[in-house]
């Protein structure tokens, strides 16, 4: 068979393989739509979580149950209520791509700059919410590398003297060790779970108990065997007791490198930390270590173990993650080369000699190039982010948030040099190779036979012509990540692997409770799949222009999708106020360069050089497009100023609730390990009257009031100490109470009873909390008998 004939057979293949994947698709994604269409109004839980959790202000609306009467809903809704819900070939043919580059270049400084500035009042607008103007965080600055002479309460302020700070202060705190609280936690909670998992099976039948308590083994399957009920018993009153104890002594605690100022007035800290910030740039460029001061983040996305690691110690970490991902990156190659094999079936059959034939059948490879390596590096991509997200953390980032715009630059950075350059040089390699191999089964070839093939091939124009080849595995690649997108509105794995658990695993009743909570969005992982599609579709858009379509196709499917997804179901993990913007931005403007220096450089190897010319000044034109949107709005969208027309309305409103002003510092921005609410066992309510049974003496009842909720509570005393055991309504799994709480009042890990000031601080005295009486110390877990009999003579 001719070289020529190869190829015409292999594009016979290519437009099979894309029109059977088209059809393959169309079905698959139209069948998915109708079965979820079908099973959403009947699974809730699974498609809707958030009716539940929302706070009133933030529910997305209500939806009937037609097969697509989701879809009217997802579309009206306007931007300013999204916003509120989901809280931020020939040489004449060559002028045309000329023109064309400068017509798509253009469009995109115009769309990219709208957003920017969209996105600009939006931040201004947040920054003058009720939400952020009575949070404490929003007025509070983290300071980290605190001078050893400078660890105390006391200490930061002389700190901020010394920066000659002139805004008034409000409240100062040093963090200090917690030693080993939080792995006591932690030990803890899954001795709580453990006790669960034996008590809801041995109060499988509350009426008849098994006359075997269960038991489990120790040291190993051939140790003694115990009571397990007993065992975890004792190992959470004995853990509950080194909570306590070490909860009552961290004043007598080392203080760490790290605190926190809080200031009267928001703008005054905004304005304190970008000042700070810049003379601490200067001073770094210096040679000299100095404290550094910044926006305190929210205390749920403060990453606590990487907060008090020191510059000397962090440095060398962001190297050695470096250095790991370049490594991860070449490592790469290998999966990368054979999915390009697997790409093109003539390669196939060359390099794997019992595989010849298979291009016979011309609708098989069709379906077999259309499928196979998209699906192969799907797959290969699923265990990526993971592994991205966990070199980040360990270059000591400060905040889940700052983990999240990591493991995003890393994968962004991964997918342009794994899957755009290395793998369309690659593709020309193997195609180079695919040539050899033809030289030498055809017998008699020597070392010029294979040089005159090298020489011939060219291999820079070679990669300009397999730029155009390759165009088709993205057009499937890019078709197959439609489907995964209808897959994940129908939510197949939720809604089977709640099915399983539900019908094949005993759960708790807290295990009930978490299956209603509303998973969180993975924004790294989507946002890199679409700056990636984005990527690509400019990239091959005046080139290979029929990837336009099906671009457009994604991206609308998309839209409608997970607009959906994120109204209904999915939940923000950590609300940073649109702190992915900048990220994203400079990903557009580095891809549109990327994509404008491409075509210069194919048409300079197509001989279009006057065209070539034509576009030369695009990269410059985006390098100062990003140099303006910086200096536009980079200030605005980063730090508070407040504006005219806000400052007056204040004026005229004197009646501002300025609670928020009350709370303390050591409380909301201390450990969570100092304040988390200790985990109750919790069991079902119709097992509650056969727990004097299982504990073998009296069990008394008790309401507590825990985050502003009533419980019911069973406790049984052994000796002086006392146990709370939970019991749970039937009604009470449908919701999980602290995922709730932490969707109405989200940053915080509890509700407290703040002490009440008589007045509020009018000067530059700010107060300082010491001591233990600064934490939230919670009652002791061990209440005497009786202590508990009042209290049950009270609750009645």
């Amino acid at each position: 068979m001719s070289y020529v004939g190869q190829e015409e057979q292999s594009a016979t293949i290519t437009i099979t393989g894309m029109y059977s994947q088209l059809a393959i698709n169309t079905a698959l994604g139209f069948g998915t739509l109708i079965i979820f269409g079908f099973l959403r109004p009947r699974n809730g839980i699974v498609y809707a979580p958030k009716q539940k959790y929302s706070p009133e202000k933030k529910q997305p609306p209500k939806l009937k149950s037609g097969l697509f009467s989701w879809i009217k809903p997802v579309i009206s809704v306007s931007e300013s209520q999204l916003i509120e819900k989901i809280g931020l070939d020939a040489l004449q043919w060559f002028w045309i791509h000329a023109v064309f580059t400068w017509i798509f270049s253009a469009l995109i400084y115009w769309l990219v700059y709208k957003q920017y500035r969209d996105y600009a009042e939006l931040k201004m607008n947040y920054f003058e919410s009720d939400e952020y103007q009575t949070s404490l965080h929003s007025r509070t600055l983290l300071v980290t590398n605190v001078p050893h002479s400078m660890q105390s309460d006391q200490g930061l302020l002389k700190l901020m003297d010394s920066f000659n700070v002139k805004y008034p202060i409000s409240q100062a705190h040093i963090a200090r060790k917690v030693g080993k609280l939080p792995e006591l936690l932690k030990k803890h909670e899954v001795a709580v779970r453990k006790l669960e998992s034996v008590l809801v099976k041995y109060l499988n039948d509350p009426e008849n108990l098994p006359e075997a308590r269960p038991t489990h083994h120790i040291e190993g399957l051939c140790g003694p065997s115990i009571d397990s009920i007993e065992c975890y018993t004792q190992e959470i009153q004995s853990l509950e007791n080194q909570i306590f104890e070490c909860r009552n002594a961290i004043s007598d605690r080392k203080p760490l490198n790290y605190g926190f100022v809080s200031f009267i007035n928001i703008p005054d800290a905004h304005k304190v930390a970008k000042d700070l910030r810049d003379k601490s740039i200067i001073q770094r460029t210096q040679h000299v270590v100095t404290p550094k001061v910044m926006l305190a983040p929210l205390p749920k996305d403060i990453i606590w173990s990487n907060l008090s690691i020191s510059d000397a110690i962090r440095g060398p970490k962001i190297l050695i993650g470096h250095a790991l991902f370049i490594v991860l990156c070449f490592f790469w190659l290998v999966p990368i080369t054979f999915i390009i094999t697997l790409a093109r079936i003539k390669n196939i059959e060359y390099l794997l000699p019992f595989t010849k034939g298979l291009s016979k059948n011309g609708v098989f490879s069709g379906v077999l190039e259309a499928w196979m390596s998209p699906i192969i590096m799907a797959v290969f991509f699923l265990i990526l982010p993971s592994i991205l997200r966990q070199l980040a953390k360990q270059q000591g980032k400060i905040t889940r948030s700052s983990l999240d715009r990591s493991t995003l630059g890393k994968l962004y950075l991964f997918f342009m040099i794994n899957s755009i350059i290395i793998y369309t040089c690659a593709s020309t390699i193997v195609g180079v190779w695919t040539e050899i191999r033809i030289k030498i089964d055809e017998g008699d070839a020597n070392l010029r036979d294979i040089y005159n093939v090298i020489k011939k091939s060219n291999f820079f124009d070679e990669i300009a012509d397999s730029m155009i080849k390759v165009s088709t595995f993205w057009i499937n690649y890019i078709s197959l990540r439609g489907v995964g997108a209808i897959i994940d509105l129908a939510q197949v794995a939720s809604l089977m692997m709640k099915f399983i658990k539900r019908r094949f695993v005993k759960p708790t009743p807290r295990n009930l409770k978490e299956f209603s909570r509303p998973p969180d969005f993975d924004y790294p992982e989507y946002y890199n799949l679409h700056l990636f599609f984005f990527t690509i579709g400019i990239l091959y858009s005046v080139i290979s222009p029929l990837i336009l379509f099906f671009c457009f196709a994604y991206f609308a499917l998309a839209y409608l999708i997970y607009r959906y997804q994120l109204m209904y179901v999915f939940t923000t993990k950590i609300e940073t106020a649109g702190s992915f913007w900048r990220l994203i931005f400079n990903r557009i403007v580095f891809s549109t360069i990327f994509w404008q220096i491409t075509m210069i450089g194919v048409m300079n190897l197509k001989d279009a050089r006057i065209q070539s010319f034509a576009i030369l000044p695009l990269p410059c034109l985006t390098v100062l497009f990003k140099v303006f949107c910086h200096r536009q709005f980079d200030q605005k969208i980063r730090y508070y100023t407040p504006r005219e027309a806000y400052l007056e309305s204040c004026k005229t409103n004197d009646s501002r609730d300025l609670d928020h002003l009350r709370e303390k510092v050591s409380t909301r921005f201390g450990h969570p390990s100092l304040t988390a609410e200790i985990i109750t066992p919790m069991v079902h309510s119709n097992a509650k009257d056969a727990l004097s049974k299982v504990y073998r003496g009296r069990v008394s009842e008790t309401k507590e009031n825990r985050r502003g909720t009533i419980k019911s509570m069973s406790m049984f005393v052994d000796g002086n100490n006392a146990l709370k055991i939970q019991t749970v309504e039937e009604s009470e799994l449908e919701v999980d109470e602290d995922a709730y709480l932490d969707e109405q009042n989200p940053g915080y890990y509890t509700n407290y009873d703040e002490p009440q000031l008589d007045s509020l601080p009018q000067n530059q005295h700010p107060s300082v909390s010491t001591g233990y009486d600064a934490y939230y110390s919670p009652p002791p877990p061990y209440v005497k008998l009786d202590h508990m009999e009042s209290q049950n003579y009270r609750s009645e």
